[in-house]
């Protein structure tokens, strides 16, 4: 019988080779498969031109545990994060920031609307303890895609720091972080990649990764942790989804052969 075409924003259908790839076993101390994960993550960093200023740390379940370790990892304790807010994913930045005991301040807009980057400007401008700014790049919620481009232009001006998430964006719309000085790119494995769901991503800045030693509040989340393992041994540091990286190297296969983005 015909399968279902899942119409769901998470979980895209996937194809036979994505799906064939899950068949074979992996394991996770093995050296084929510490290759799977580095040639993973060569090519996510390809992706959105990071490979001489950024690194990938990936990151096992879905894409709200890569958010919440990047928040975790590169606001420090004493840093402010500035969230925009269109939607539902923008509201879960929030929710984030506050569980982890980050100062956190709102720039909500309707639904249909997408951030005013004057705005932004200003509210940086009147509140110089904003360290970092925190936006969604296309809300999955509601399907508006925000200015990047724009709104990373008065980041920078401003000398704070924009982490982004990519989710519903990530290989299917262009993004240079090196470009547009992105502090932190987040992503996983399932939506426009058309992997399946299980591992989340954060592309960051190399210096700024190093430089955030110690803010982690999660062992199981703490981005230099996993970074540091992964480079002395090429293995996560806890289980990894191995059937998942599998899979989301066949996924990366299909979308190189079709000429990427």
């Amino acid at each position: 019988m015909r399968e279902p075409i899942l119409l769901t924003p998470g979980p895209l259908t996937t194809s036979l080779a994505t799906k064939t790839a899950m068949l074979t076993d992996w394991g996770s101390w093995d050296s084929r498969f510490n290759e799977l994960t580095a040639s993973v993550c060569r090519d996510l960093l390809q992706i959105v031109n990071g490979g001489n200023s950024h690194v990938c740390v990936p990151q096992q379940g879905s894409g709200t545990f890569a958010v919440e370790a990047a928040i975790g990892n590169l606001v420090p304790p004493t840093g402010k994060l500035l969230v925009l807010v269109g939607g539902a994913y923008g509201k879960r930045m929030v929710q984030i920031a506050q569980y982890l005991h980050r100062e956190v301040v709102v720039y909500e807009t309707a639904d249909d609307t997408p951030p005013s980057a004057e705005v932004v400007a200003r509210r940086l401008e009147n509140d110089p303890t904003i360290s970092h700014v925190g936006l969604i790049h296309c809300e999955t919620s509601t399907g508006i895609l925000n200015p990047l481009a724009e709104i990373a232009t008065v980041v920078r001006a401003a000398g704070r720091r924009l982490i982004v998430d990519a989710m519903s964006s990530f290989g299917a719309l262009p993004i240079d972080v090196a470009a547009l000085n992105i502090d932190a790119l987040i992503a996983s494995s399932n939506k426009c990649l058309e992997g399946v769901p299980g591992m989340g991503f954060v592309i960051t800045n190399r210096d700024s990764l190093m430089a955030s030693r110690g803010n982690s509040h999660s062992l199981a989340l703490d981005l230099v942790a996993q970074y540091d393992y992964l480079q002395a041994t090429g293995q996560w540091r806890f289980t990894p989804p191995t059937h998942v990286v599998a899979a989301l190297r066949s996924a990366l296969d299909q979308y190189l052969a079709e000429g990427g983005q």
